[in-house]
């Protein structure tokens, strides 16, 4: 193990993709064993911030005092067996998937930043666009070991359910509180998930850094997919792409079962003009969509089906993208992760903050949404984008004030935040509460609730230690 105590080596981890500036740290530790990160817990009396790569939204690697654990060490990568891996938390999303090629098997968590570490998807329980398939990070881990802030370990198993007290290697037990709060039904990745008689597994996926260090984790993989059938599909109202989504989502063909669906609003095709100049002049929307296909001889079942199915519907099908290659699919998902990158160039340089949400409902509140969402931020005249996950009702609205509507863009803001919660949303649900989303987390949830939280967290951290700032 070693340190690092001089400000500038402690920098760097003082900064991730959120832009909070206000870390501070006295220094940082780099465990390189986990005989090595127990014995530091044992001693250490600070508070610990535990840091992954960096790529993370909310601040939650960046530490308000006292010392920095980095797990950027902790890079193993196993064979599979039977459809499973075991990895440590540094290991990266694309180490993952450069791992798996031609093993035959399949890792589906996407989020966006493909350099994510495994151990920061796990702390926030990540997604990305196949969740519409395939669910989150949640769904995809079988095991866990874990470090407590008193340096305690445990390996926790799937299976292993809360109405037994969780058994750690030392022999100690922790029981789970009797709470009453109960996680949000739609995809969330907001705090503590907490349902009657799930496992000590699923607390911990989603943690916020906050209850323990994953160090090593056995994942859950899939058969990989002989392709993926995608394209872009262009409508010329953006009212036409939420009613096609409807009929997906009501199609009962075996041939038409995207894993990716992912909107794109007219004001976001303006900015993606910018790169892709063939997109249509007349289109107002687009849906971005992707099936894996088992095999080539269903490909072309599939391909025909959903060109039957899209003829009946609003759709710009001539003027549509459908990939014919492995380039083309790679070109579809950069449609998909430019924008995010021309937004952030556009407001350094107009020297512009975005205020991006990351909110979602049921299925049963999407088209109140969508029309909620187009009302509001119409009627308050400030620059936006709206896009995302729509297959989940999860879609990323990013606010481009410039500083003198700042007001207005958080009066915005927490108006569509009241009404997500209405609905019975939630505040986050792929990116985590961290230092940035408390407030509204904390309007989520209630009083009660968030007491409640604390004592789970009492349960397993009591010296509040770990993840100081994060949730609470």
């Amino acid at each position: 193990m070693f340190k690092k105590t001089d400000p500038e080596t402690i920098a760097p981890y003082l900064k991730d993709a959120s832009n909070f500036s206000e870390g501070k740290a006295s220094e940082v530790v780099v465990p390189e064993t986990r005989e090595e990160l127990v014995a530091y817990l044992k001693q250490n009396k600070n508070p610990i911030t535990v840091a992954g790569a960096g790529t993370g939204l909310t601040a939650s690697r960046i530490s308000l005092s006292g010392v920095i654990v980095s797990m950027e060490r902790f890079k193993t990568l196993g064979s599979v067996k039977d459809g499973t891996i075991r990895v440590g938390p540094a290991v990266t999303l694309q180490d993952l998937k450069n791992h798996l090629k031609g093993s035959g098997w399949f890792y589906p968590p996407n989020p966006t930043e493909w350099l994510a570490s495994i151990g920061g998807t796990l702390a926030t329980n990540a997604s990305g666009a196949r969740s519409y398939k395939y669910g989150t990070t949640r769904q995809f881990v079988l095991e866990a070991d874990i470090a407590l802030s008193d340096g305690r370990t445990a390996s926790v198993l799937r299976g292993a359910t809360i109405d037994q007290p969780l058994r750690l290697d030392d022999g100690s037990v922790i029981e789970f509180p009797s709470v009453n709060f109960k996680s949000p039904k739609c995809k969330n990745a907001a705090g503590y998930f907490v349902r009657p008689g799930m496992d000590w597994l699923d607390l911990f996926i989603g943690s916020d850094g906050t209850l323990c260090v994953f160090t090593e984790c056995t994942l859950k993989l899939v058969k990989a997919p002989a392709d993926f059938l995608s394209g872009v599909l262009f409508m010329d109202q953006e009212e036409a792409c939420w009613e096609l989504l409807e009929k997906i989502k009501k199609t009962r063909s075996s041939k038409i079962a995207p894993c990716s669906l992912e909107y794109f609003d007219r004001r976001s095709l303006l900015r993606l003009k910018q790169k892709f100049s063939n997109i249509p002049a007349k289109a107002q929307a687009a849906l971005f969509f992707e099936q894996d296909v088992a095999s080539q001889q269903e490909y072309d079942l599939c391909l025909e089906t959903w060109y039957e199915f899209l003829e009946k519907e609003k759709v710009l099908l001539e003027d549509s993208w459908f990939a014919q290659d492995p380039k083309d699919i790679e070109k579809f998902h950069d449609f998909r992760h430019q924008l995010p990158l021309l937004i952030n160039e556009e407001n350094s340089r107009m020297g512009r903050m975005k205020m991006g949400t990351d909110m979602a409902v049921g299925d049963e509140h999407f088209r109140e949404m969508m029309e909620f969402y187009q009302d509001e931020l119409t009627k308050s005249g400030l620059d936006f984008v709206m896009f995302g996950h729509i297959g989940d009702n999860h879609l990323h609205i990013n606010l481009l004030p410039d500083e003198k509507k700042m007001p207005l863009a958080r009066e915005t803001y927490a108006t569509l935040v009241s009404q997500i919660l209405k609905w019975g949303g939630t505040i986050s649900a792929e990116h985590g509460v961290g230092k940035l989303k408390k407030e509204y987390y904390h309007q989520m949830i209630g009083d009660q609730a968030l007491e409640e939280l604390r004592k789970i967290k009492k349960s397993l951290d009591p010296q509040g230690r770990l993840g100081l700032g994060n949730l609470f």
